[in-house]
């Protein structure tokens, strides 16, 4: 990990370091012979031959004991001539093949286990690590923290090694909590000093700026938008002057000099705030001295369409030096521009009443702008587009006007019809959008199939006056789609009897009886 100690331990290190790590036998207490929970130790006396054998076992626990618990430089002969490090590569070796045979598979598993769970947090971690350190993140304070968390990591791979992995993990996760919480912090303090720096650049105060992008630079070095605040901030003293000297020729009215300190300044930094204000203000006073500052207001009026302003300052040039071409052509350029605008704006509003579904007035304003250029394309299809709509526009109404009647097939593909014309202008505008979405939605409303149930006492002949006859009946089950429908019922020597029922969703059933005799 650069300059560092290093990144946290990976599986392949931990599993070599673990291989040189000693295991610890532990010896399990055998129960008293005899015992049992609802019994008491008896006391039995040993007869020779026990003794002889308690003896013998004594010995060999001893010896055993001794084995494991005594250090090893005690059992393990030290060869004159050795080095020390064949000396350690002799005991890792004895160590080695001792834990290895000692292993057990509960113990591979286990091991493995651990290893999965911590390689899991090291692989976060290392993302981390690399924003710090690719980045070259952090001044001394923050790199000494960062030095504090990668030891956390080294005492984690530690305790690793001696399969104290409950342990272990803690250490790796509290390393990654805090390699979290120290980004957080360096981003927190660097846009603090990026605030500071941006408002005292802005106000050309440039020991607080200075200080500030320094602040920031010390904790991301490599930010490019710190270098570049940094080099104007570099630029700030010759800045700063120049627009003192600018300040002093203005007051003395010298407005060329004043100009030319204020571009010095824009080649230097061109985005110091307030130079285009300051510009624009001494070009002012440079358009007054001379009849070339008057010709180039002129023409920057007739530019904004003040055709007025433009006019009124041609005029007057002419009133001083009537053969002046340029200024008689800048009137002509006026009448050109006036004419055009006049054009445009027609155009805007003609739009606008479109927009607003006044076709009447749309309509008006075409006509005037063909008044004044027959030829005007856009005016020619304003009046075609106006005439269509107000078509597709009072179909669309009418229909809205009195939905039920789309129960008559006939009107009902006539509708069809007008949606698929209205469709074409989809877009026109805000209003003629909704009104085309609410007459599409009537459309697919209507051409739906809606059940229905009619009650009659059979006796009644009924028909239904738009499709068929439908008969006698005491319960009839039919679907229609949405609208009008008129049921005629008759029976001999009864009074006929006509209904109007209007098909719509969750209706209630229709009774349809004749109940007057002749």
């Amino acid at each position: 990990m650069s300059q560092l100690e290093k990144k946290p331990l990976t599986n392949s290190s931990r599993t070599s370091n673990d291989e040189h790590q000693p295991v610890v036998l532990q010896p399990v207490q055998p129960k008293l012979a005899g015992s049992s929970p609802t019994k008491r130790f008896r006391f039995v006396k040993p007869n020779r031959s026990q003794l002889n054998m308690l003896a013998v076992l004594t010995l060999l626990g001893m010896a055993v004991a001794f084995w494991f618990l005594a250090p090893r430089d005690w059992i393990t002969p030290n060869t004159d001539g050795l080095t020390t490090l064949n000396s350690e590569s002799v005991r890792e070796g004895n160590n080695r093949t001792n834990r290895e045979a000692a292993i057990t598979p509960f113990q591979d598993a286990q091991l493995e286990r651990a290893s999965e769970a911590a390689q899991t947090i090291i692989d976060e971690f290392v993302e981390y690590q690399d924003i710090i350190e690719k980045n070259q993140w952090g001044t001394d304070e923050h790199l000494k923290t960062y030095g504090s968390i990668i030891e956390r990591t080294i005492k984690g791979d530690s305790l690793f090694t001696e399969r104290r992995f409950d342990e272990a993990d803690s250490e790796y996760k509290l390393a990654l909590q805090d390699v979290k919480q120290l980004i957080d912090d360096m981003n927190t303090e660097f846009d603090h000093w990026v605030e500071q720096g941006t408002r005292a650049l802005q106000d050309r105060d440039f020991e607080s700026s200075l200080d500030a992008w320094t602040h920031a630079k010390a904790i991301k070095p490599l930010d490019q938008e710190v270098q570049a605040k940094l080099a104007r901030v570099e630029l700030l003293p010759k800045v700063n002057e120049l627009i003192r000297e600018s300040e002093r020729a203005r007051i003395k009215e010298d407005w060329v000099q004043a100009l030319e300190h204020l571009n010095e300044v824009t080649k230097l930094d061109p985005l110091t705030l307030g130079i285009t204000d300051r510009r624009e203000e001494i070009l002012e006073h440079i358009r007054s001295q001379d009849l070339n500052d008057s010709l180039t207001d002129g023409h920057e009026q007739l530019a904004s369409n003040n055709f007025d302003s433009a006019e009124q300052i041609f005029t007057e040039i002419l009133v001083d030096y009537p053969d002046n071409t340029a200024a008689q052509t800048g009137l002509q350029q006026v009448g050109r521009a006036r004419q055009a605008a006049k054009i445009e704006t027609l155009k805007v509003e003609a739009r606008e009443k479109e927009d607003q579904l006044d076709m009447r007035g749309a309509l008006k304003i075409y006509d005037e702008a063909l008044a004044l250029d027959n030829s005007l394309q856009f005016a020619i299809e304003g009046r075609q587009r106006v005439f269509e709509i107000v078509s597709v526009v009072n179909d669309m109404n009418d229909t809205l006007q009195d939905p039920h009647a789309l129960s008559t097939d006939e009107v009902y593909d006539e509708a069809k019809n007008t949606l698929e014309t209205a469709q074409s202008h989809r877009g026109h505008s805000e209003e003629y959008d909704k009104l085309l979405q609410s007459f599409a939605d009537l459309v697919s409303y209507a051409g739906t199939q809606l059940p229905v149930v009619l009650i009659s006492d059979e006796m009644t002949e009924v028909t239904l006056t738009t499709s068929h006859r439908i008969g006698s009946f005491q319960r009839h089950e039919l679907t229609l789609r949405p609208g009008r429908y008129i049921l005629h019922g008759t029976r001999d020597g009864w009074v006929d009897i006509r209904k109007t029922v209007i098909v719509q969703q969750d209706m209630d059933p229709v009774s349809i009886v004749c109940e007057e005799q002749i």
